[in-house]
């Protein structure tokens, strides 16, 4: 179930008191006080829907999150063996912009059909699916397209879609307090904000919905540069600031339209930044890749409120000829994971080193829980997780970039070794102008000897080949061929990993691993990834 537990937390559970409260039949007669909302005002959709996906709905075949469920006549709205993020989609009906454009009043149909099948079983309160952020997607997207869904429908969906929309949004209103802020605030905000422009009982949550509004906007990327969030986050981040703007527009809010701007720009700017060579997101902080096709129709709609900065937020990412490598070498978000400085490298669309995968998708593999530094491409003392910490006055994580003659140059340090064992790690990133080199140093400072181990995750398909001495390594993908070396005190091992996929599904795979022991004051090693194929 998403969002069980004892108590709320980074997800947006509840107290089981506020289950009790919200599962009570007081609490169905006080979302029903007064009556329905209408729909008195109509906002075109900001974001470009696929008619492909669309049809792809019609038929019944629902993919999210990389996963596919065909049920050709109503979907299971819980099914087995699907991850949470799924399940999310699923229920927060943002793909009706997708049945709309595939454009007629069949998908008109279909769509009601499907909103008919889940009202069955989830009108009243349910403890996972009315979660704050899933609701406010399903307000949104009800509201956005009520003429889509209403046009040629029957009073009786049109009452049963109004009453319960209207329920919804009195819950939205309750749970999502500026002073409180739920999970996923911009969703909130968005969800809230719509309902107070279209609906006919909007005006009372108008001040409450900018005000949320204004507190979520402190939450986006760049706000505070020194963070890393999770760039699948992001997409959903970017879709609801489009919309928001559109409607705003429409309803001539220009003040607080204008207010969304530079959250836009920073948020297409981070999102455009954690595209490896496939077009797909990087996995850090329990994020998925995404799809491709989502992220450019986002990322080209959100260009338009100007440029944001590449490095806004902790990530670092460096793109020559068919090489890119994406670094994370900024503070965690909020519940997010303990592996700073971690990276992942792709071959044009092949990903070559990666992180083991996504949280969301799977909690723990063989031991090995995947928000754990172990589970990234990164450097781990004692084989522990760091701790950070915001602290402006002494920062614990930091970044540079500078352009070099001979390529182009990433510095990462972090302290979150500092109070445990003494110890500060840099990491500098060097890829050469042509691509076909990536040097690394890590170098680590300190009082006391700790034993260390960097760890270089290979995606699955990525093939590692004995090299002729106990310092280089061959690593082969698709004809792809890359040579791995090192210099300094450490030993090379191959040892077992796990790859994660966006549908949970686990392949077991490799992971190169220099071990060695910090000898004070200075340890370095330096490492390389060399093209060694001629494409």
């Amino acid at each position: 179930m998403i969002g069980s537990g004892a108590a709320r937390d980074a997800h947006g559970s509840e107290p089981p008191w506020r289950g009790a409260l919200y599962g009570s039949a007081l609490w169905r007669l006080w979302l029903r006080r007064g009556g329905a909302e209408t729909v008195v005002r109509h906002a075109a959709d900001a974001v470009p829907g696929d008619a492909k996906l669309g049809d792809a709905l019609f038929t019944g075949s629902y993919s999210f999150q990389g996963e596919t469920l065909i049920s050709r006549s109503q979907p299971v709205w819980e099914p087995e063996g699907h991850s949470a993020a799924w399940l999310e989609d699923l229920h927060g009906f943002l793909w009706i912009r997708e049945l709309r454009a595939a454009g007629d009043e069949l998908a008109a149909l279909h769509a009601r059909k499907l909103i008919e099948s889940w009202l069955e079983a989830y009108a009243e309160w349910h403890p996972s699916f009315w979660r704050i952020d899933i609701l406010s997607n399903r307000v949104s997207a009800w509201t956005l397209h009520a003429d889509f869904l209403l046009r040629r429908a029957d009073d009786d969906f049109r009452r049963r879609f109004e009453a319960a929309l209207t329920a919804q949004v009195r819950h939205l209103a309750h749970g999502a307090s500026p002073s409180r802020l739920p999970f996923r605030p911009m969703a909130a905000a968005r969800g809230l904000l719509l309902s107070a422009r279209l609906l006919s009982g909007g005006a009372k949550r108008l001040r409450q919905a900018q005000s949320l509004l204004q507190q979520a906007l402190k939450t986006a990327p760049g706000h505070d540069p020194s963070v890393s969030p999770v760039p699948s986050e992001c997409v959903g981040l970017l879709e609801q600031l489009i919309t928001l703007r559109g409607v705003l527009i429409k309803c001539g809010d220009e003040p607080t339209a204008a207010t969304l701007a530079p959250a836009l720009r920073e948020t297409t700017a981070c999102l455009s930044t954690c595209l490896l060579g496939d077009h797909q997101l990087g996995r850090f902080h329990g994020g998925v890749v995404g799809e491709a096709g989502q992220i450019r129709r986002l990322v080209n709609v959100g260009r338009d409120a100007g440029p944001g900065s590449a490095d806004a937020t902790g990530y670092r990412r460096m793109s020559v000829g068919s090489t890119t490598v994406l670094a994370d070498f900024g503070l965690p978000p909020t519940g997010g994971s303990s592996a700073p400085l971690s990276f992942e490298m792709s071959d044009a669309d092949l990903r070559m080193i990666v992180n083991c995968g996504s949280v969301r998708m799977l909690a723990a593999v063989t031991g090995t829980k995947l928000a754990d530094n172990a589970a990234h491409s990164t450097l781990s003392v004692e084989g522990s997780d760091a701790r950070l910490r915001s602290d402006r006055r002494n920062p614990m994580v930091t970044a540079e970039r500078r352009q070099r003659e001979d390529g182009d140059e990433v510095t990462g340090m972090h302290r979150g070794y500092e109070a445990r064992y003494g110890i500060v790690h840099v990491r500098r990133l060097v890829l050469t102008r042509d691509g076909r080199t990536l040097t690394g140093t890590d170098t680590l400072t300190g009082r006391r000897e700790h034993p260390f181990a960097i760890r270089f995750h290979l995606h699955p398909k990525v093939h590692p080949i004995g090299g002729g001495d106990s310092h280089s390594i061959l690593l082969s993908r698709s004809g792809r061929e890359w040579e791995f070396r090192f210099e300094g005190e450490a030993a090379l091992s191959i040892e077992p990993s796990v790859y994660v996929d966006n549908g949970g599904e686990v392949a077991d795979t490799w992971q190169v691993v220099l071990s060695g022991r910090y000898r004070s004051p200075v340890t370095a090693v330096t490492w390389l990834l060399l093209r060694s194929d001629s494409k």
